[in-house]
């Protein structure tokens, strides 16, 4: 058997393939979090300070997804580990901070997608079986289709949230407004 194929053959690639795109839809779900924060027309001056925090965190997720995929393995395993209790912690005050405005679906989704990920990542550190390059593609496509089945309505409800009214109506959007 050949290096890569006993690299693809690893337990651990299966583990990793799942952990990036947790951290991706994560990321997504944490920048809508906060950018809603940010654009919101009732959120206070902390709210807005959160949700730049948030959304800055969820970018930083895609980018350390981007950079292990391309790496073939977790780059920076305690550090990310740590990253998703601090990016749960923004998520919570977020939600504090909005006066419960903020879409609780997207933060129980954001939350979740964070502590798996921990789990996997912690659980890769202490494995450490496969080398470099071995993230497999078959578990990588099936997490990306998990991940996007449960991130795109925490995201639409992201929106929702955004679009209540302090008096608990809902801003209708006009899509051709402006044409």
């Amino acid at each position: 058997m050949s290096a890569p194929s006993r690299a693809a053959a690893a337990p651990g690639a299966a583990l990793r393939a799942w952990t990036v795109p947790l951290a991706w839809g994560a990321g997504l779900v944490s920048i809508g979090m906060g950018a809603a924060a940010i654009t919101g027309e009732a959120s206070s001056g902390a709210a807005r300070g959160s949700g730049v925090v948030l959304a800055v965190a969820g970018l930083l997720w895609l980018a350390w997804g981007a950079a292990a995929l391309s790496a073939g393995r977790l780059l920076l395993p305690r550090t990310a580990a740590a990253s998703t209790l601090v990016t749960v912690f923004g998520v919570a005050a977020l939600v504090v901070l909005t006066g419960g405005r903020a879409s609780i679906l997207a933060a129980a989704v954001a939350v979740i997608l964070l502590l798996t990920a921990a789990v996997m990542i912690i659980a890769d550190a202490r494995r450490r079986v496969a080398p470099a390059g071995a993230i497999r593609t078959v578990p990588l496509l099936l997490a990306a289709a998990l991940v996007a089945v449960v991130a795109t309505p925490a995201l639409g409800a992201v929106q929702d949230a955004a679009l209540v009214r302090p008096d608990g109506t809902v801003m209708i959007v006009d899509p051709h407004a402006g044409h």
